[in-house]
């Protein structure tokens, strides 16, 4: 029936300030005391496929800052075709394979072929504990409550991302759990209907989507989303190497979503107002709240939340863009065109 099109996207992607709170509540009581210790690596590989390879790029980024130790992304698919490429002999390796479904075929060669290597630990982030890659791995987190029915990912996503922000964290207290909550909830509230207008906005045909440091990663996310769920014309990039040629797209059919970050703002405004200068719209999403003068568009979160438990709140309001403009082109965002939800080969 015509009103059950996207009813799943819309409910996993409102209801993750609750299920977050589940997965931290989870991995503070069965992993506070057992967590891996990135410090005790040479190295970290955090792999995944598709959405879990962009989570992978934003977690390794996130994780070498915030500890300092080496920490390199690959596909799934590179480290089942060229494995001893990347797992040096000589060190002692942290390899994180990410899966919502555990089911993955190249996530799951990665993992064997790490398993035989002997070159280190291995650790899994999966929303299903009878999967496939969580009984074959040695440890893994099971985020049950980003469990969804939709193929495009959008709650496992961001409950797959705590685990990560809970290694590279020294702690995190029930009362920032509390603040992670309220945050996301105002957030939703405060934005869900100019989000909506955005979605429904015929007039933005091209989207760009650009961050920096670990937030790349989470464009390069959203930025899927956009192309799975509503088929449209949608690129990410870093801030800065947005100029360097990707901008001769930009016209007033645009809009510019940008992740920022306080360090780098006076970096990033700019380019936003480069960018108006094309003619294109502008999103800012983040702590800082900007102006009409700096960004056509922003959505932003209580300032007190410390900038490593903020990174998951950047998505939902784009994912639900993402989802309304699928709606308003006649399309179900629960099932994407061409996409199944696990690869399987």
């Amino acid at each position: 029936m015509q009103e059950m099109r996207g009813n799943f996207t819309r409910e996993e992607i409102l209801s993750q300030p609750s299920t977050w709170t589940e997965t931290l509540s989870y991995l503070k009581k069965d992993w506070e005391n057992k967590k891996p210790s990135i410090q005790d690596y040479d190295q970290v590989i955090v792999s995944g496929c598709g959405s879990t390879y962009y989570l992978s790029i934003w977690a390794a980024r996130f994780l070498q800052m915030n500890t300092g130790i080496p920490c390199i992304s690959l596909p799934g698919s590179e480290l089942w075709y060229s494995g001893e490429n990347w797992i040096k002999p000589y060190q002692k390796t942290l390899l994180i394979a990410v899966s919502r479904s555990g089911k993955t075929t190249e996530t799951l060669h990665a993992m064997d072929i790490f398993l035989r290597s002997k070159k280190g630990d291995a650790l899994a982030i999966t929303c299903y504990a009878d999967s496939p890659l969580a009984k074959m791995t040695p440890s893994a987190i099971i985020t049950s409550a980003g469990m969804e029915h939709s193929i495009a990912q959008t709650r496992s996503f961001t409950n797959m991302m705590w685990p990560i922000i809970f290694m590279g964290s020294e702690n995190i207290s029930d009362d920032q759990i509390k603040l992670i909550e309220q945050s996301a909830r105002r957030m939703i509230e405060d934005y869900q209907s100019e989000a909506l207008r955005i979605g429904n906005n015929p007039a933005f045909e091209r989207f760009f989507f650009l961050g920096n440091g670990p937030l790349y990663g989470l464009a390069q996310e959203v930025m899927l989303k956009m192309k799975e769920m509503s088929l449209s014309y949608s690129e990410a990039y870093h801030f800065l190497e947005f100029r360097h040629g990707p901008m001769s797209m930009v016209n007033d059919l645009s809009l510019v979503v940008g992740f920022t970050d306080g360090h780098s703002l006076k970096f990033e405004i700019p380019v936003f107002h480069d960018m108006q200068k094309l003619g294109a719209r502008t999103l800012s999403v983040g702590q800082h709240d900007y102006s009409s003068t700096e960004s056509h568009f922003s959505f932003s979160w209580n300032g007190n939340l410390p900038t490593h438990l903020s990174y998951p709140l950047y998505l939902p309001l784009i994912q639900l863009i993402a989802y309304e403009r699928s709606i308003s082109k006649g399309l179900n965002p629960d099932k994407p065109e061409n996409l199944t939800a696990v690869v399987e080969l």
